[in-house]
């Protein structure tokens, strides 16, 4: 599968980028906003205490280290199975780059975490949240190259779904655990997907190069 040939992809990239830049020039702007206020109403109050062990659990895999960990542990495999170089470095660069951004945007956008309960200790700012958008970045990748690696469709739409999940359920993580605004999720996560984009583009681009040699 090749991405960069994919007109769902490019579409849900220039989804992505509108929903960024919409989010960004809103919180920049400094005005509550309706969105954030209805969907954590919404999770809060549908996610009760019980979740809380799990949702902790995936701020532990989404923090710098459980990434860093599980980025790893991926450019192992890539290393292992497929001796794939070029995905090697695609990966280390994508997540180490990504990381870098989201902390730029923090502190150039410089939005205060909600002042509500943390359910988890937090010291950097909250636009555009780490969680999502590394979460975004990272099992994208592990899908885009796992579906690479199977021929059966039905395979593929199982990965898709999986990632699907496992990046949705760490944005929600966000909201309950009461550390960031919707905003700040569906800015992360579509930030994410135009960042995986554009780094699955390159990677597309240079192994065309080294096949063709």
């Amino acid at each position: 599968m090749e991405m960069r040939k994919s007109k769902i992809a490019y579409l849900l990239f220039v989804i992505a980028i509108v929903v960024f830049l919409y989010f960004f020039l809103a919180v920049r702007e400094g005005e509550p906003l309706l969105f954030d206020s209805i969907i954590s109403s919404y999770l809060t109050n549908f996610f009760t205490e019980s979740s809380y062990p799990f949702f902790k659990i995936l701020n532990v895999m989404g923090s710098t280290i459980g990434t860093g960990i599980i980025s790893l542990i991926v450019i192992g495999l890539l290393w292992a199975i497929k001796r794939d170089y070029a995905g090697m470095a695609v990966l280390a660069i994508t997540i180490s780059l990504g990381n870098l951004l989201n902390m730029w945007l923090k502190d150039y956008v410089g939005r205060p975490r909600p002042e509500t309960e943390h359910l988890v200790n937090v010291k950097s700012l909250s636009f555009p949240s780490g969680h999502a958008m590394m979460g975004m970045i990272l099992y994208m990748l592990i899908a885009y190259f796992i579906m690479n690696s199977v021929k059966s469709n039905g395979t593929k739409w199982i990965v898709v779904i999986l990632a699907g999940i496992i990046i949705l359920a760490m944005g929600i993580s966000r909201i309950v655990l009461q550390v960031h605004y919707p905003s700040d999720v569906a800015a992360g996560l579509s930030l994410g997907f135009v960042w995986a984009y554009i780094w699955i583009t390159i990677y597309e681009i240079v192994k065309g190069k080294l096949i063709s040699r």
